[in-house]
């Protein structure tokens, strides 16, 4: 783990015990073992540290998710428990982030944290949902929103079980628990039943999700841009940049499948920027 990472933990536990409001970069510095000033190079305010721990944090969840997603040996649902357990696992390592997010670090450190925590949650929801379309089929779909939250609900008060009050639960039981009570939801709203939450009360939550993949395809598709303007360039890579830009540029009918191959292509050609782009594009699949 390098200093920045020690750093992040470091104020990760001090936030959770004393508070953000109450701990001072001295104190972070001190248990970090660095000196005080040296803390400035890796942050410039302790706001700026409050959001590198969740963004430190839910990047390395998002990456594992990634890594399971691209398993094609599973079926939906063993994907999704894994999926879950792994995120279960995390916050079971990583207790003082739970009690971060349910304590009044993560709603009143300042607005740019309070926007995150607000992005995280609707990329989770966002995650949730599209596993439970996939596990039950098109059918839930209107109702997928209420799934959705029910699961995260339930989640989180067994995380709070795990987490903050140290109940000896197995991560690796919790998740197969959870998506057996999710059959019976599922099975209930299907029988007739009207959900509560449409794409009209979640718009913030969709447009939350939809725009941070927005600004990765975005990303992707600068670098595409820049990649083939540099010169000398190869007509075949050429054509390759300009057929991945065209599936990008087709959004949510782009085949995945396509876009990866491209990816994999370039990869032997060792091309500035090519670990941006496969940064961005990954980003933007998950």
């Amino acid at each position: 783990m390098g200093r920045k990472e020690d750093i992040i933990e470091t104020a990760m536990k001090l936030f959770a015990e004393k508070g953000y409001h109450a701990t001072s970069m001295q104190e972070i510095a001190e248990r970090s073992g660095v000196a005080k000033g040296s803390i400035y190079n890796y942050f410039k305010s302790k706001e700026e540290l409050a959001v590198s721990i969740f963004r430190y944090h839910y990047e390395v969840l998002f990456r594992q998710l990634k890594q399971i997603e691209a398993d094609p040996a599973l079926t939906a649902r063993e994907r999704f428990c894994r999926q879950l357990t792994v995120q279960i696992q995390l916050f079971d390592e990583h207790k003082e982030l739970v009690q971060m997010q349910l304590g009044e670090q993560a709603v009143k450190v300042s607005h740019e944290v309070q926007h995150l925590v607000f992005r995280i949650r609707a990329h989770t929801l966002h995650w949730y949902r599209r596993a439970i379309e996939d596990i039950y089929g098109e059918q839930v779909r209107p109702v997928s929103f209420d799934c959705a939250t029910m699961l995260n609900g339930m989640l989180k008060e067994y995380l709070i079980y795990l987490a903050v009050d140290r109940k000896p639960l197995l991560p690796e039981k919790l998740a197969p628990f959870l998506l057996d009570r999710l059959d019976a939801i599922v099975a209930s709203l299907l029988d007739g039943k009207t959900g509560l939450l449409d794409e009209t009360v979640m718009a913030d939550y969709i447009a939350a999700a939809t725009q941070e993949r927005s600004q990765w395809k975005e990303r992707a598709i600068s670098c595409l841009e820049r990649m083939a303007a540099l010169r000398p360039v190869e007509d075949d890579i050429l054509r390759s940049l300009r057929l991945l830009k065209e599936e990008l540029e087709k959004g949510e009918t782009a085949r995945r499948f396509m876009v990866e191959a491209l990816l994999l292509y370039l990869a032997k050609y060792s091309l500035p920027l090519y670990n941006e782009l496969k940064e961005a594009i990954e980003r933007y699949f998950y």
